[in-house]
């Protein structure tokens, strides 16, 4: 409920400003979204986006990106160099945009996708159980310190390297460091957190020594002794990624232990319902995101004049996406306030979306299962002991101080646990009608992909860009790297024969776009307007209904349709989270008609490609 003198400008800074509202942000998220969804904070200089649309179409609009140096110089001021924890973030892959972010995120990204996690449960499982052993002996305790921290650094401690007896300190080094993602840190803050980002440099500086001396089989040796195609990583590069992969892979995981099990303590009858249907576990992880996870917002800046909710942002604005408020918006969730472990799958914000999805979401997902399954199953009481638990003063990251619990285990023997389910296809994405469908034309930004919508909005994003480009000007960041595009595209098989000067004329133009499970690239019929070169994920191609075909990273979607000037022969559909690039029809054909080569060397690759 709002009250009669409520503004958008003084929820927001209530939010952001004092501590209740940053251990309690979600009733003032509701009365935020009910009196301004769209707000430019004129204190802050920023704009916030409270709706599940507008915040699900802003990370998926690749004319929401990245500007580091302006988003902190705006935050910090023009000095911000002098700190430690600030710069180290340029060199970020969390910050980087187009073929650096790529660059980077390819090297990593196998390590994190579903079948190398699933090889990992074994693992986690036999984790979480030595972890549980003395906690359900003692009858419990601190389950952060018992649990929440120790499972995850240890998970993510033996896929990277990070011997067992150095991990302990990172977990208040880690929570010093991520001080920096609060929109007001305080100067003490900001001081730890300097602090903290030298010791965490030094640290993998010389593990990174030490692995180029004794390379071993963890991911970092094999990062360090890595050359892909004459491409190594600086050493300023190879420690910023792996601090990162590091961090990201036990601070996140560690705060959602805990906030999704006190959740589960608030909601008993519906941890009920769990250990009476445990079938119901393996969509739990997204609830809990959904309900309070640890990610709260995303921010992004705008390259171009962006029109959503009815209102124009301008271009070089500073957004951010309140994913905790998305996550609660009763116009996409019902009962958005109560915890439903029977709600039909969904998207919660919580891992972001577009070509920054979070690439520990697999990991995580599993991670929490267990923990849940396991402590559901080996104890038939959990309850809180002693008071209430206490958020940290924090909102970016939001996680308990601790959470004291007292459990009473059940007379079940481990061996008779309530087994995993077997991995089958994931259940269909629960969708409510997205209003940018509804013929309204209340928001320009991009609809629900795959959607009719959807592929208008595509053509019309295709066509301004080309429009911009030849008028000499491109809503394209001037800090993405052409020469970094090219080589991405110049991977692709069907560019083979292209040389340099034309990889350039199709790079110039070519935009990164991403697709999550089950979005259509293409539809089988639909006129041809833009092909897609796969940098990350895999899809499906199916004709007249049935699979064809798997494709995946360096293949390209749609070129047949656009080269033969005939409508698209398949349906392609992402099976995972995607990133591609995409090359208008425009471009290709100019180039086919002004190379010969290339042409006939694009229409050999078809024929290679489609001869079955």
């Amino acid at each position: 409920m709002t009250a009669p003198n409520d503004t958008a400008e003084t929820i927001a800074l209530e939010i952001f400003d004092t501590p209740e509202g940053r251990s309690d942000p979600y009733p003032r998220y509701h009365r935020l979204r009910s009196v301004e969804p769209v707000h430019h904070n004129q204190t802050l200089g920023m704009w916030f986006l409270s709706r599940y649309e507008d915040c699900a179409a802003m990370l998926r609009d690749p004319r929401f990106g990245k500007d580091y140096a302006k988003q902190v110089e705006g935050m910090f001021g023009a000095d911000w160099r002098k700190h430690p924890a600030l710069t180290s973030g340029e060199r970020s892959m969390l910050n980087l945009e187009g073929p650096d972010h790529t660059r980077l995120r390819r090297m990593v990204v196998k390590e994190f996708n579903r079948r190398t996690v699933d090889s990992l449960l074994p693992r986690i499982e036999t984790i979480v159980d030595r972890l549980l052993d003395p906690f359900a002996e003692a009858g419990g305790g601190d389950l952060l310190d018992a649990l929440a921290f120790p499972m995850p650094v240890t998970v993510i401690g033996e896929l990277l390297g990070v011997p067992e007896e150095d991990r302990p300190p990172f977990r208040d080094r880690v929570r010093d460091l991520t001080a920096i993602f609060e929109l007001k840190p305080t100067d003490e803050q900001i001081a730890a957190a300097d602090a903290a980002q030298v010791e965490i440099q030094r640290y993998f500086d010389d593990l990174i020594a030490a692995k180029r001396k004794q390379p071993d089989e963890a991911l970092l040796s094999r990062l360090v002794h890595l050359d892909a195609d004459g491409d190594r990583l600086a050493n300023d590069e190879l420690n910023t990624l792996a601090w990162l992969l590091f961090a990201a892979g036990f601070e996140t995981t560690t705060n959602l232990i805990g906030n999704g099990m006190l959740a589960l303590i608030d909601h008993p009858d519906q941890m009920q319902i769990l250990r009476d249907e445990p079938e119901r576990l393996p969509l739990l992880p997204d609830e809990l995101l959904r309900y309070d996870g640890t990610a709260q917002m995303a921010a992004r800046f705008t390259h171009d004049e962006v029109e959503i909710g009815g209102v124009k942002i301008p271009r070089g604005e500073l957004v951010f996406a309140l994913l905790g408020a998305a996550n609660h918006d009763p116009d996409e969730f019902d009962g958005p306030d109560r915890i439903d472990v029977t709600r039909p799958r969904f998207r919660p914000m919580s891992f972001g979306g577009g070509t920054h999805f979070c690439l520990g979401a697999s990991l995580a997902r599993s991670e929490i299962e267990i923990v849940m399954r396991s402590m559901l199953d080996r104890f038939e009481s959990i309850e809180l002991a002693g008071s209430r638990p206490r958020f940290r003063d924090r909102l970016t990251l939001r996680g308990l101080e601790n959470l004291e619990l007292r459990v009473r285990q059940t007379d079940r023997s481990p061996a008779r646990r309530t087994p995993a389910p077997a991995r089958t296809a994931p259940e269909p994405i629960h969708t409510r009608k997205a209003r940018s469908d509804d013929g309204a034309g209340a928001t320009h930004v991009r609809p629900t992909p795959g959607s009719e919508a959807d592929r208008r909005w595509r053509n019309d994003l295709r066509t301004r860009l080309e429009s911009d480009a030849g008028a000499g000007d491109t809503w394209l960041p001037s800090n993405l790297d052409v020469a970094q595009t090219m080589v991405l595209l110049a991977r692709a098989e069907l560019f083979r024969s292209c040389d340099a000067k034309e990889i350039a004329e199709l790079a110039a133009t070519a935009y990164p776009i991403s697709f999550e499970e089950g979005d259509r690239l293409c539809e089988e019929g639909a006129e041809s307007l833009e092909c897609y070169v796969i940098e990350e994920g895999d899809a499906d191609v199916t004709i007249d209904g049935e699979r064809v075909r798997t494709i995946g990273e360096g293949d390209v979607v749609g070129e047949r349709g656009l080269l033969e000037d005939a409508p698209r022969s398949a349906t392609v559909t992402a099976t995972s989270h995607m990133i591609t690039y995409a090359i208008s029809r425009q471009r290709l054909l100019a180039l086919v008609e002004e190379s010969p080569t290339a042409r006939e060397g694009m229409f050999a690759s078809m024929r290679r490609r489609y001869r079955d």
